[in-house]
C-alpha cells in the first residue's frame, strides 16, 4: 500500500493508492495502443503544422455548491448550449444502405439489389456507394475510374427514387491490403513514435497529400453525388502492416515540428516517448491530433463546396479518446461558412450477434459520441456493420434491434452496411432487406419521439478529453453494472442529479469541480472515496463522511444492514466468493455520525469482521454520498442487491433521478427529456433470453397515462399508478427476449 495519508481526528492512516495507481493512471501507451487493436476504438486526425485552433474545454465544468438545488436534469440549459434548439421535430428516420464495389461494379448484380429495395418500400431512403473495394489509399488515377462507373450508378439509383451519394472508404487509408494497387512512396506515411511507419496510412501534413485530396474531393463534388462521407480512417489508431501490428500515429518528422510547436521547444519522438506519461504534454498531443484533423476538414469543406456550394458532408467516427472528441468543432469546419448540411456516424464494434452484451456497449460508446455533437447535427445515422457481412452471422431480428438501441441512445438513423462485398448473388440478403422493411414505421415512431431530445440519466463519469480513461476509468464495467439493471444513464448530463465515479475520473478534478460532484449524489468505490478525502490533494473528507479502514483478501461476505434502503433484504447475504475472483473486500470506516452502514462484513463462521463495507451520509451541501467496498461494479443481478441498487440510486438524487425500471428485470433503459427536463419519452430493452412478463417503469412525471408501441406497431396504453413522491410506475405489456418497446408520455393535451 502507499504511503499516501488520509486524516482521521488528527491520526494518519495510509490507503491502497499503490493498487489504484496502476489501475488510474494507465501510461498513454497502454490506452492508446489497446484502442489502435481494437481499431474503432480511437481517432486519428492528422495535424496541420500551423493548426491554431484551441482544443476543447473538459466536459465538466467547475460550478456553483448551489447546483444540489437544481432542476432535475438540466435538460433544458444542455439544450439550449449549442444555441440551437434540441427539441425541433423529426418526420422519420434516415435510413441508408452502405454498398461496396462488390455489389455496384457489375451492372446485374446493382440492378438486382435495386430491385429488392423497390420490392420492400421503406428498407432504405439512400444508397451510399463505398468508393473503393480495399483499404489502402488507390492511386489518383484509379480513383477518378472507379468514379465514372459510380457517376453511372448514382444516377440509375437516383432514377429509382433514392437519394444517393459516396462514401470514400480511404482518405488516408485504413490498414495494408492489395498492396500492389495501393498509392506509391512518393506520398509519405504516417510513423509511430518509436518510428513505425503505417504503410497503408498516409501523413495529412504534407503538401503531397493535401493535393491529393483536392482533386479526389473536388471530383466527388462534381460526380452527382447528393452527400459525401468521410470514413473513419481519419484517427490515430492504425494497424501498422500485414502482421498486424498497431500503434497511434503521426509523429513522422513533419508532425514532430507541429508537436514540438505545442510544446513550445524543439522535440524528437526520442525525447517525447518517455514524456507521455505526463498529462500537460499529451494534452498537447491530442489538441494537434485534433487541429490536424480540423484542418483536413477545412481543405475538404473548401474543395467541395467551391464546386457545389450546400453540399452535405458527412464523418463516421468511433470511441476517439486520442483526439479529444473534437466533434463539435470538426462539425462546423465541415459546416463551412454557409452552415451546409453535416451529416454523422458514430460507430463502433458489432459485427456478429456473439456475444450479445456487445451490442449494448456500442449503443453506449454512440451515446458517448452523440453526446459531443451540437444541435445542428440532425442526420445522424448509426453504423450498423455485420462485416464480413454473411447472412447468418447476425440475425435479421438483431440487426433491426441494434439500430433501435443506437436510436434511443442519440442517433435519429442508421446507415446498413449488411450487404455482401463479394461478387455473388444478393438474393440471400433479400429476408434481412424485407425485415428492415417491416421495422421502418417502429424506426420512425422512435425518432418522432426522442429525436435530438437530451438522453437523461445517471452520469457515469467519462472524460472525452482524456488519454488515460479508456484503461484507468472502467466506464464500460460501471456502465453495464448500472444499466443492466435498469438505471437509465446519460454522457451528455454532466450535471445530472447522480453519478457513478471511479478515482481515476476524480483526479481529473479540480476541488471546485470535485465540491459540484460532492453537492449532488455520488456513489463511489473505496480508491474514489480515497482520492476525494487525500489531505495531499483536495482533502474533502468532511463532504465524503466514510473513509478506507482496511482489507481483507479471503472469506468475506455481505450483509444487509437494517436501513431503510435494504429494506425487507436487512440481514440478507451477498457471497461474491473472493477465492475464485481473487478481489479485495474493504472495510470502510464511518468518519461523521450522520453516516449510515448499508453493510458489514462477516466470514464463513458468521463472525463479523467489518462493521461497514457500504455505507452513506447526507453532507452540509446537501449532497449524498455512498461508497461500496465489496464488488461495486458487478455481480448487481439478485434481486436484493438489484433493488438496493435501485432504491440507493433514488436516495442518492434526492428523487430527482428521471426514473428505473422497477421490475426484477434484466433491461435497459433509455430516456429522453423535453424542454422542462421531465422525461418525454422511454426505450425500454428486455436484456435477456427470458420474457419480461410485466415489466415497470417508475418515471419521475405528472402524466397519468403512457403510449406502448412494439416493434410490430401494436400500440397499448397504459396508467400510471398513484404518485410516490415525484414518480409514477407504468406496468407494460409482456416484451419478449431482446426486444424493445418504446414508452411515450402523454401530455396534458393528450389527457
Amino acid at each position: 500500500m502507499s504511503q499516501t495519508t488520509n486524516r482521521l481526528g488528527g491520526v494518519s492512516r495510509r490507503f491502497p493508492l499503490k493498487r489504484l495507481g496502476a489501475f488510474a493512471t494507465a501510461a498513454f501507451w497502454g490506452a492508446s495502443l489497446l484502442c489502435a487493436c481494437a481499431v474503432a476504438a480511437t481517432a486519428q486526425e492528422s495535424t496541420a503544422i500551423s493548426a491554431a485552433s484551441a482544443s476543447p474545454q473538459p466536459a465538466q465544468e467547475s460550478a456553483a455548491i448551489s447546483a444540489a438545488s437544481a432542476s432535475p436534469q438540466s435538460a433544458s440549459n444542455a439544450a439550449a448550449r449549442d444555441g440551437v434548439s434540441r427539441f425541433e421535430p423529426f418526420e422519420r428516420a434516415y435510413i441508408s444502405f452502405r454498398i461496396s464495389g462488390g455489389v455496384w461494379e457489375d451492372e446485374k448484380r446493382f440492378a438486382d439489389l435495386l430491385d429488392l429495395f423497390d420490392k420492400h418500400p421503406g428498407a432504405t431512403d439512400e444508397i451510399t456507394f463505398f468508393t473503393e473495394q480495399t483499404h489502402a489509399p488507390p492511386t489518383v488515377e484509379a480513383f477518378e475510374k472507379r468514379l465514372e462507373i459510380l457517376k453511372i450508378r448514382m444516377a440509375e439509383a437516383k432514377r429509382r427514387g433514392y437519394r444517393t451519394g459516396l462514401n470514400i472508404l480511404c482518405t488516408i487509408g485504413h490498414h495494408p491490403e492489395s498492396m500492389k494497387t495501393a498509392i506509391g512512396p512518393e506520398y509519405p506515411r504516417c510513423m509511430t513514435l518509436d518510428g513505425r511507419t503505417a504503410e497503408a496510412t498516409l501523413c495529412m501534413n504534407q503538401p503531397i497529400f493535401r493535393e491529393r485530396v483536392r482533386r479526389i474531393y473536388a471530383e466527388m463534388a462534381r460526380s452527382g453525388a447528393d452527400y459525401i462521407w468521410i470514413d473513419d480512417d481519419v484517427r490515430a489508431g492504425h494497424w501498422l502492416d500485414s502482421a498486424g501490428n498497431a500503434g497511434n500515429v503521426c509523429f513522422c518528422d513533419r508532425c514532430m515540428e507541429g508537436i514540438s510547436a505545442k510544446l513550445g521547444a524543439p522535440t524528437t519522438r526520442e525525447e517525447l516517448a518517455p514524456r507521455m506519461g505526463e498529462r500537460a504534454v499529451r494534452a498537447k498531443v491530442r489538441e494537434f491530433n485534433a487541429d490536424s484533423i480540423n484542418n483536413l476538414f477545412a481543405l475538404i469543406e473548401e474543395t467541395v463546396h467551391a464546386e457545389k456550394p450546400g453540399l452535405p458532408l458527412g464523418f463516421m467516427t468511433g470511441e476517439r479518446y486520442a483526439e479529444g472528441y473534437d466533434f463539435a468543432r470538426w462539425a462546423k469546419t465541415l459546416a463551412g461558412p454557409e452552415n451546409a448540411p453535416v451529416y454523422w456516424r458514430p460507430g463502433g464494434g458489432f459485427y456478429s450477434q456473439d456475444p450479445i452484451g456487445a451490442m449494448t456497449a456500442k449503443s453506449d460508446e454512440i451515446a458517448r459520441q452523440v453526446s459531443t455533437l451540437p444541435a445542428e447535427v440532425r442526420v445522424i445515422e448509426s453504423e450498423i456493420e455485420n462485416f464480413p457481412y454473411a447472412p447468418l452471422q447476425k440475425s435479421r431480428r438483431i440487426t433491426a434491434l441494434e439500430a433501435t438501441c443506437h436510436l434511443a441512445a442519440g442517433c435519429a438513423g442508421a446507415a446498413f452496411n449488411v450487404v455482401t462485398m463479394n461478387r455473388e448473388p444478393v438474393a440471400d440478403y433479400e429476408p434481412l432487406i424485407a425485415e428492415l422493411a417491416r421495422r421502418r414505421p417502429f424506426f420512425d415512431a422512435v425518432v418522432r419521439a426522442f429525436g435530438r431530445k437530451p438522453l437523461i440519466g445517471a452520469f457515469p463519469t467519462w472524460n472525452p478529453t482524456d488519454f488515460d480513461l479508456p484503461n484507468g476509468n472502467p466506464t464500460p464495467q460501471t456502465v453495464a453494472a448500472l444499466a443492466e439493471v435498469g438505471i437509465p444513464l446519460t454522457f451528455e448530463q454532466t450535471d445530472a442529479p447522480l453519478a457513478f465515479s471511479t478515482a481515476a475520473y476524480l483526479e481529473t478534478l479540480s476541488r471546485d469541480e470535485a465540491l459540484d460532484l460532492l453537492s449532488r449524489g455520488l456513489y463511489l468505490d473505496v480508491w474514489g472515496v480515497c482520492r476525494l478525502n487525500n489531505p495531499e490533494t483536495v482533502d474533502l473528507i468532511r463532504y465524503t463522511g466514510i473513509e478506507w479502514e482496511g482489507e481483507r483478501a479471503v472469506d468475506s461476505i455481505e450483509v444487509y444492514s437494517d436501513d431503510p434502503i435494504n429494506g425487507e433484504f436487512a440481514g440478507i447475504e451477498r457471497d461474491q466468493r473472493q477465492s475464485f475472483w481473487r478481489d479485495r473486500a474493504y472495510s470502510l470506516r464511518l468518519t461523521d455520525p450522520a453516516a449510515r452502514s448499508l453493510a458489514r462484513l462477516v466470514d464463513y463462521t458468521g463472525e463479523t469482521t467489518a462493521a461497514a463495507s457500504a455505507a452513506i451520509f447526507e453532507n452540509e451541501l446537501g449532497g449524498r454520498v455512498s461508497v461500496s467496498g465489496y464488488h461495486p461494479w458487478n455481480y448487481f443481478h439478485s434481486r436484493p442487491k438489484a433493488t438496493q441498487i435501485k432504491r440507493l440510486a433514488r436516495w442518492l438524487s434526492n428523487d430527482r433521478l428521471c426514473g428505473w425500471v422497477d421490475s426484477f428485470d434484466r433491461a435497459r433503459l433509455w430516456v429522453r427529456a423535453d424542454e422542462t427536463g421531465a422525461p418525454a419519452a422511454a426505450l425500454f430493452l428486455n436484456a435477456t433470453y427470458d420474457a419480461a412478463e410485466r415489466p415497470v417503469l417508475a418515471l419521475r412525471t405528472d402524466a397519468e397515462s403512457a403510449t406502448v408501441l412494439d416493434r410490430n406497431g401494436k400500440k397499448t396504453v397504459v396508467r400510471a399508478s398513484e404518485p410516490d413522491g415525484p414518480y409514477r410506475r407504468f406496468e407494460l405489456p409482456e416484451v419478449e427476449p431482446w426486444d424493445a418497446v418504446l414508452v411515450v408520455l402523454d401530455q396534458p393535451s393528450d389527457r
